[in-house]
């Protein structure tokens, strides 16, 4: 039998908490002895208050300081997101002994991937829109969906939990775009000193699936690839994702 686990879990771009849907309740489930911690990168969610920082690194030493797992000493694994898994790779390349594994999903950087393959072109009207929609919730959060998942039964039955969540904790566009100045103008490490498991989706249609293949070339990793879900990928196949954490 496996034994406990602790977890860190971070979400990307503009999101929260709360937009991990039901997949936190699902992964406890699925791993009943483990504990999870949920962080808000600054400008997210319950801190939608405060300002996101401009460089990856200013992330790292924000979440490093707002982790209970930290502050106890205990080592722990990561399960991040798009920006989360750009934040988390920075984070076991700078501090790799509080980290036993970094589990990154649909993720990308500025030195192995070009932009129109980090930010998919035919997405640029669609954000531009959802930029000048102002702050209904409703349209906000359908039009995040529809660029990040392609399972419809899932997006339907996550879609109400979401637009409630960003109803209470509305997101700042300034600190969206902060943080794509951030997460454009970042540069992975080109090694990490520990392996990581790397996941994605030919499916994806924010982030080319390419950026994830590229990644594993460069870290020397087979990437998990899903054949058909979005780049949200733990709204779209949350039982595959668990199952790769095995």
């Amino acid at each position: 039998m496996q034994a406990p686990r602790k977890w860190i879990l971070l979400r990307g771009l503009g999101r929260g908490k709360g937009h991990w849907g039901t997949f936190p309740q699902e992964m406890q489930k699925f791993f009943p002895e483990d504990q999870i911690e949920m962080i808000d990168l600054p400008g997210n969610g319950e801190r939608n208050h405060e300002q996101s920082p401009l460089a990856i690194k200013q992330y790292v030493k924000d979440l490093r300081a707002n982790s209970k797992f930290v502050s106890q000493g205990e080592s722990f694994h990561l399960l991040a997101i798009s920006l989360g898994a750009m934040i988390a790779a920075q984070w076991l390349h700078d501090h790799p002994d509080e980290i036993i594994k970094a589990h990154l999903i649909c993720t990308s950087s500025s030195g192995t991937s070009p932009f129109y393959h980090r930010y998919q072109m035919h997405n640029y009207l669609p954000t531009l829109k959802l930029f000048l929609a102002g702050t209904d919730p409703v349209a906000y959060e359908r039009a995040i969906l529809e660029m990040t998942t392609n399972d419809l039964n899932r997006r339907a039955a996550e879609f109400p939990g979401f637009v409630e969540y960003t109803r209470k904790y509305p997101e700042a566009r300034g600190n969206v775009l902060r943080q794509l100045l951030a997460a454009s103008r970042f540069k992975i490490p080109k090694k990490l000193p520990k392996e990581v498991n790397l996941m994605g989706s030919y499916g994806d249609r924010l982030v080319s699936p390419h950026c994830t293949l590229q990644l594993g070339r460069l870290w020397g990793v087979q990437p998990k690839m899903h054949d058909s879900a979005g780049h949200d990928l733990p709204i779209d196949a949350p039982q595959w994702v668990l199952e790769q954490l095995l």
